[in-house]
């Protein structure tokens, strides 16, 4: 029979293995978040959504090896162009995978509405997200149509055969550590000539009213 003594001791090193089991679970998330740089765009813009790495333990940072998203767009009013690493955090490779086992990217970039970007730290170098969010990328996308709303979607997974959204762990190899996931709305406006001649044909329209009356 163990002793009283060995039962306490074998209580606390359980105490303390359960700890280490489920202190880092609960602050190893990163989230990852779409950011406009701006709202509205003009029709003709060059749109530029940023891809940030969050981490979501406010007092530290945490990182990353490799991030894989499956995201959404609506081609009616955005069409992607290409990504942009201005600004963005130092990495091996930022891309569209070329050819993707789960028919995301038709084609480089994807321009059917939905696509699977990836991104990969240098060896031995992961990259860290901070609380404030480390830039990842840029996404470009020409702002074809006016609308006061269209949405660029981080979706959970897609495809087919369907593959998940992922953020791995910087220190241990194949923890998904992703958090949430949150998208970004843009609002698309007339160009400024166009508003002209819509606000000169209103007022045409209006004098004729006007001399009929």
């Amino acid at each position: 029979m163990m002793s009283t003594q060995k039962q306490t001791m074998v209580k606390f090193g359980l105490g303390l293995l359960a700890a280490y089991l489920i202190v880092p679970a609960a602050f190893a998330d990163i989230n990852l978040e779409y950011r406009v740089a701006a709202n509205p765009w003009w029709v003709g813009d060059a749109v530029e959504v940023g891809l940030y790495a969050v981490s979501d333990n406010p007092g530290d940072y945490q990182s990353f090896s490799a991030i894989r998203t499956v995201f959404d767009w609506d081609p009616t009013y955005l069409d992607l162009l290409q990504l942009d690493q201005s600004g963005a955090v130092p990495l091996m490779s930022s891309a569209f995978p070329v050819a993707d086992a789960w028919d995301l990217n038709e084609v480089v970039p994807p321009q059917d509405g939905d696509g699977l970007y990836q991104a990969l730290a240098n060896f031995g170098g992961p990259v860290e997200a901070t609380p404030e969010g480390a830039l990842i990328t840029t996404f470009l996308f020409e702002a074809l149509l006016p609308t006061p709303a269209t949405p660029v979607n981080i979706l959970i997974e897609g495809g087919d055969p369907m593959i998940d959204t992922a953020v791995i762990d910087g220190e241990v190899p194949g923890l998904n550590v992703t958090g949430t996931l949150t998208g970004a709305t843009i609002t698309i406006i007339p160009e400024p000539a166009t508003l002209g001649l819509l606000a000169a044909a209103g007022l045409m329209r209006l004098t004729r009213r006007r001399g009929r009356d």
